[in-house]
């Protein structure tokens, strides 16, 4: 099966009407620098985790302290830029996708099964003074499979734990190269 390449997919390019310093470029520069940061900040601490209470430790991390990281930088970027995570498949409310945030996502999953190479990111125009940069959070680790896997194949104990705090635990299913949700950056002028 052809595969393509897909770089740089923009949903809106209306970046002339922006100030000099409000360029695509600049857009998908600093959501890229908030991305690699949110990203290798979790990755370290979901690391540390497993080394100080192995796959226990992971899911409380994952539970605790995994939206902290995501608090600390919305305030180191506030009140110019946001970062979340989101999901069609959530565990956690506040990680559900808006209707606008679903079409990106189903993007991201039809991408995936057409054989076709996942785009690094998504740049969406919200309005004259708003962009929102998606990035897929893809299933590549066996650490997330743990947790996000096969059903059947996902740590009982792990399990529990996840619906003793979340009723909606719909996060299972993903085989490796699945799309399991994106990080949003949300880049306000």
């Amino acid at each position: 099966m052809k595969k393509f390449l897909i770089s740089g997919l923009i949903l809106s390019i209306s970046f002339s009407s922006f100030a000099q310093e409000f360029t695509k470029e600049s857009v998908q520069k600093l959501a890229h620098d908030v991305i690699k940061e949110y990203n290798s900040t979790l990755k370290k601490e979901l690391k540390d985790s497993k080394r100080a209470n192995n796959l226990e430790g992971m899911v409380n991390y994952c539970i605790n302290d995994s939206k902290l990281v995501a608090k600390k930088l919305n305030e180191k970027y506030a009140p110019k830029v946001s970062i979340k995570r989101i999901s069609l498949n959530n565990r956690n409310e506040k990680a559900k996708a808006d209707e606008s945030e679903e079409k990106i996502l189903k993007a991201f999953e039809l991408i995936a099964k057409s054989d076709a190479y996942q785009p690094d990111e998504i740049i969406q125009v919200v309005d004259d003074n708003t962009f929102k940069v998606y990035s897929p959070i893809t299933m590549n680790s066996r650490d997330c499979k743990k947790c996000h896997g096969v059903e059947k194949k996902v740590d009982k104990k792990s399990k529990d734990r996840f619906f003793e705090v979340y009723k909606n635990n719909n996060a299972y299913g993903y085989k490796s190269g699945d799309v399991r949700g994106a990080v949003v950056v949300t880049i306000f002028k």
